[in-house]
């Protein structure tokens, strides 16, 4: 669909407040329109030749009701009064347009965010994986501030053309030859301010793309900043990002001179219009064609009409740069999501943690196979460990039991459903994860804890905490469980985030567990203690390990040696040591060193 029509959908949401402000900006236009009148009154009065020709002065003079004097002075009262009166009902017609028409503008924005941030949370984890991060945030708040800020536009929109038609009119009273005159430089101006403006959109666009290249390169050097600092890299980062933001400022000079240049350019033209229509008006009124204040009020008029269409040139500018945002606002919107329920899918119910993998062949890029045709199942209540070397395939296992792909080929297999048949809610209702690197968000420790169930009970939340040997820092905290955690849970250590992960996990109560890698960044005294609490976790769940550390792997039913994407050994921890193989060489080269420390 037309960006154009898309937009305009948004505002129309709110069309209540639109017609108020539209109808604002029409009584506000009249105001100024009727300002005219009141110019032709002052000249008429201060010009006494002028108003003893009215047929109502003349007719009080001719029988002595006042002199003409007196009537010059009453008119300028008159007009004084009348331009006060003008003045107070145009600001207040000019407030409630200038307010509703922001508040559209910015209601408009909140609304396309919201679907924006909506529509990122269908997104498979592919689309994050190929865009960063910056460029997404720089979407939301960049390109969605463009349609925001286009409030001043909206306005020139509706009172523009009343201004410019009701001129017209008001100047073809006046004198039809000096209008045709003005109109003349009208084309002019519409084909100045296009071809100014022509390339406009896709100035605005390179901008905001190069903008967002300095968001994620902030993004970027400040969640590497350790890495930055351990290396000493300082200076070269800040020559990096000093090109960048060099890239991003040529991009906005190009843009805002090419818009600088709509509102001179009209300014000229207008002036030269402005400058014949006096001299034309003036050599008519040396003739005796048209009265001094009627050319003041045609002149007026014709400021009016050419403060309208310098109007219009802005207006212009900023349609562009609105219509720039929104497409790549409505790009972002119209990517499409290939994790999609089925119209008939399954609600899961009594639901037992049996989960199988029949030959599943997964690849992230075409023709690069990660996995090859694996097979393997896990039973109600089994722990089944994953090991093999880096590359294997054993992370990608783990994210697609929750569907995060989609496989290539194959079937992955839950309480005997295609998982691609079942609902995504019902299917990751019965999923926790514990990952290695533990995310926390920012908010209260309880609310970290009951993220998978906002609505649990405080003593829910202290029961699982004790039960991920959690409870006890929490409760030292300055204030317990309603401790506010900073971003990702700066102030705790790997040991600390990960029992919260863990009691988050408990409190969900899922029948299918997995745990990826889930201690191996930790030190050995912080490992001893999350193990026991992912002991507790473990019972009575069905259990995928995707493990390192020998201790993790001991306590597994079942072990799967992975290498280039399938299963090569299978068996007890004891019997694979024992066979010579995949396993064993990994027991000898990473396990063995473990278990004597």
């Amino acid at each position: 669909m037309d960006p154009r029509k898309r937009l305009l959908r948004y505002v129309l949401a709110h069309k209540t407040r639109l017609i108020i402000a539209g109808i604002s900006g029409l009584l506000m236009a009249g105001c100024t329109l009727f300002m005219g009148s009141m110019i032709a009154w002052f000249t008429a009065a201060v010009d006494g030749t002028q108003i003893t020709n009215w047929k109502i002065i003349k007719f009080g003079i001719q029988h002595g009701l006042f002199q003409a004097d007196q009537a010059r002075m009453a008119l300028l009262f008159i007009v004084t009064i009348l331009v006060i009166l003008i003045h107070v009902p145009k600001g207040i017609f000019g407030f409630v347009n200038g307010y509703l028409i922001a508040s559209i503008t910015n209601r408009v924005g909140t609304d396309v965010r919201n679907d924006m941030y909506s529509h990122l949370q269908t997104l498979p984890l592919s689309y994050f994986h190929h865009s960063k991060i910056g460029h997404i945030v720089a979407r939301m708040s960049y390109d969605v501030g463009l349609i925001q800020n286009s409030s001043q536009g909206v306005m020139q929109a509706i009172d523009g053309p009343v201004l410019i038609v009701t001129g017209l009119v008001g100047m073809f009273m006046v004198s039809w030859k000096l209008a045709v005159l003005t109109i003349f430089f009208v084309p002019m101006m519409a084909a100045g301010i296009h071809w100014l403006t022509n390339r406009l959109r896709s100035l605005t666009t390179d901008t905001q793309v190069k903008l967002a290249d300095v968001n994620a390169f902030i993004d970027e050097s400040i969640r590497g900043v350790r890495i930055v600092k351990s290396f000493g890299m300082e200076d070269q980062e800040v020559k990096r990002f000093g090109r960048a933001n060099q890239n991003s400022l040529t991009a906005a000079l190009k843009a805002a001179k090419r818009a600088t240049l709509v509102l001179p350019a009209v300014d000229v033209m207008g002036g030269i219009a402005g400058a014949l229509t006096i001299l034309i008006g003036g050599w008519m009124v040396v003739r005796g064609e048209i009265v001094l204040g009627n050319l003041n009020k045609f002149i007026y008029l014709a400021f009016i009409v050419a403060g309208a269409g310098k109007q219009f040139g802005r207006l212009k500018v900023l349609y562009e740069q609105t219509m720039a945002g929104a497409d790549r606002i409505f790009e972002l919107l119209d990517t499409k999501s290939d994790m999609l329920d089925s119209p008939d899918g399954i609600v899961l119910k009594n639901v037992q943690g049996r989960v199988e993998f029949k030959d599943v062949s997964f690849e992230y890029n075409a023709n690069e196979p990660v996995l090859n045709r694996l097979s393997f199942k896990i039973e109600p209540g089994e722990v089944v460990a994953i090991v093999g070397p880096s590359g294997a395939g054993k992370s990608t296992v783990a994210d697609l039991i929750p569907r995060f792909y989609d496989i290539t080929d194959g079937r992955i297999l839950v309480e005997g459903h295609d998982v691609r048949d079942i609902k995504l809610n019902s299917l990751r209702e019965q999923i926790a994860m514990v990952p290695q690197e533990t995310i926390l968000f920012s908010g209260t420790i309880a609310e970290n804890i009951a993220y998978g169930r906002p609505g649990a009970e405080k003593s829910e939340i202290i029961d699982v905490a004790k039960a991920a040997n959690a409870h006890e820092f929490i409760d030292q905290m300055p204030s317990g469980y309603d401790t506010q955690l900073g971003e990702g849970g700066v102030g705790l250590s790997g040991g600390q985030r990960q029992r919260i992960s863990i009691a988050r996990a408990l409190l969900k109560n899922p029948k299918i567990l997995i745990l990826d890698e889930a201690t191996s960044s930790l030190d050995a005294a912080s490992e001893g203690i999350v193990q026991e609490a992912l002991d507790r976790l473990m019972k009575g769940r069905s259990t995928l390990v995707i493990a390192h550390r020998l201790s993790t792997v001991t306590g597994a039913n079942r072990i799967l040696v992975m290498d280039h994407g399938r299963v090569v050994e299978s068996g007890s921890f004891d019997e694979l040591v024992s066979t010579g193989g995949l396993f064993s060489q990994l027991y000898r080269t990473q396990f063995r060193a473990e278990e004597v420390v």
